[in-house]
């Protein structure tokens, strides 16, 4: 199946820069790679794009190994280890703190028909299947902290962590959200994880920092379902270079002019099938 991808990242109404980056390309293999930086930690944009770039540079290796759905998980925080301290050693060249690396990161490719996807913190993944139904998944984290990778860094950090979301067994939430309601399930704070996802049933496949949750009505206060977000913005006139692009601020208009803002910064991106009978 012929495949096209496209990406994009844009500022939250309530920030003054943008934290979220993001990344694609086809070579060796198809791949979106995004990453949000924590508001709390001074210049976590920067440390936003260190790690896409050095997961963008690791991911041809431990993509191309013979590995099964099994070994993906169980290679999963070694992928991760491998990305932090390279980007870790970039930023103390620099002369920064490694605080910067406060970042959830996000990396999805494609493996012939097949969509995997890595996350290290929180984030949305949203899908449209070949009868048009539209799910979403949200992973979440226990007082709203995720778990970055900048704290395999440091053994102090890490332990601070811990105790500050309590039961680390209820650290993680993942949330499954479909047209029939939700479920929702809670694992350790640091289990892997780890999604796949077959071209086949699901033509659209699209990923996502937090941001895609965080649209809401100026006047109400009312926050918009992140179902109702993701069937519109997966809703494509066209596959041209640039669809995301364009179809991000055709959306954003659209909800603009209703007073609905993306509080936090949006970055995501889609892998879609040519011959997904639901778009265009």
């Amino acid at each position: 199946m012929s495949l096209v991808l496209d990406s994009w990242y844009t500022i939250g109404k309530l920030h003054l820069f943008c934290e979220d980056y993001v990344c694609q390309g086809a070579v060796p293999f198809p791949h979106i790679i995004l990453a949000d930086g924590c508001s709390a930690s001074p210049d976590s944009d920067l440390g936003a794009r260190l790690l896409v770039l050095n997961a963008r540079r690791l991911l041809p290796r431990f993509a191309s190994g013979a590995f099964d759905e099994t070994d993906r998980i169980a290679q999963h925080w070694r992928l991760g280890r491998r990305i932090i301290r390279r980007a870790a050693r970039q930023a103390r060249d620099l002369g920064l703190d490694e605080g910067i690396l406060d970042a959830t990161l996000l990396i999805a490719w494609c493996d012939g028909d097949t969509v995997h996807v890595h996350l290290y913190g929180d984030g949305c993944i949203a899908t449209r299947s070949t009868t048009g139904a539209v799910a979403a998944i949200q992973v979440e984290y226990a007082e709203n902290a995720p778990y970055y990778l900048s704290y395999l860094l440091d053994a102090e950090r890490g332990a601070l962590y811990r105790e500050a979301i309590g039961d680390a067994r209820q650290g993680q939430r993942i949330s499954y959200l479909h047209e029939e309601g939700a479920t929702a399930r809670l694992e350790l704070f640091d289990t892997p994880t780890v999604f796949s996802f077959n071209r086949a049933t699901f033509p659209t496949i699209a990923v996502s920092t937090d941001g895609l949750q965080s649209l809401m009505n100026a006047d109400t206060g009312e926050r918009i379902n992140l179902l109702e977000v993701a069937r519109r913005l997966l809703d494509f006139p066209n596959r041209e270079a640039g669809f995301v692009k364009r179809r991000t601020h055709e959306v954003l208009a659209e909800y603009g002019r209703r007073r609905v803002v993306n509080l936090d910064d949006l970055g995501w991106g889609a892998f879609v099938s040519a011959d997904d009978p639901f778009d265009v």
